[in-house]
């Protein structure tokens, strides 16, 4: 398992927010203290999914995804990827294999 250093827990003041890891762009949520990285790309085609008004939206085909867990609404059975995110000393790692 790879661990990324995202940042410290101090620079994000509001979530979801678009952060960058290894020149791929992720989405950082937070719920109750448990901190999720998400993938920016729709399991249905491969197009870039947006964060518009604090959702997570496909502009291809309109799918949208719950913004703690990926979870498509359209299609309960799709998700966007996602992995763990630790805290350790204020700074937020991600789990990456």
């Amino acid at each position: 398992m790879k661990e990324i250093i995202i940042g410290t827990k101090d620079q994000f003041t509001s979530f979801p927010v678009e952060v960058q890891v290894e020149d791929t762009l992720y989405f950082l949520t937070e719920m109750e203290g448990i901190y999720t990285l998400l993938s920016s790309v729709c399991p249905h085609a491969g197009y870039t999914v947006d964060l518009e008004d604090g959702e997570l939206v496909c502009p291809l085909h309109g799918w949208t995804f719950e913004v703690h867990t990926g979870r498509c609404h359209n299609v309960p059975s799709a998700r966007l990827h996602s992995y763990e995110v630790i805290l350790r000393d204020g700074t937020l790692l991600a789990q990456m294999g």
